[in-house]
């Protein structure tokens, strides 16, 4: 099997899902933790933080792969070309292909990234 075609085992997929919850949820529950227990909020701000890091992270990965794959095969092109394909199977694959091809979510995901990188940086040196 091509490496460049595996898909992550679905216990991984399933535990960045659940970061990436967990993430929301800390972040989401804040502001009322900080009224019970201000010490507190500060290490679940903290592990929010890190959470984001690591699902965005993980999600930049799996869009750059599906990106590069993309590109690289020239699959938009194959599909075009490809005969027996009826019209709708054909201008559906070849939207969702463009899509990944144009969409932004590599830049957003590096941004959420890099600023909840910057964020506990800045929380333990500031």
């Amino acid at each position: 099997m091509n490496k460049e075609f595996a898909v992550l085992p679905k216990w991984l997929i399933n535990l960045f899902l659940w970061i990436g919850l967990t993430a929301g949820i800390a972040v989401r529950s804040l502001m009322l933790l900080n009224r019970a227990n201000p010490a507190a909020a500060v290490w679940v701000w903290r592990f929010a933080m890190f959470s984001y890091f690591i699902f965005f992270a993980y999600r930049y990965f799996i869009g750059r792969r599906r990106r590069r794959v993309v590109t690289n095969h020239d699959l938009i092109e194959k599909i075009r070309l490809v005969e027996g394909l009826d019209e709708t199977t054909r201008e559906g694959t070849i939207y969702i292909l463009r899509s990944i091809v144009r969409s932004k979510e590599l830049f957003n995901y590096s941004f959420i990234c890099l600023l909840s990188l910057v964020a506990l940086v800045l929380d333990f040196f500031a």
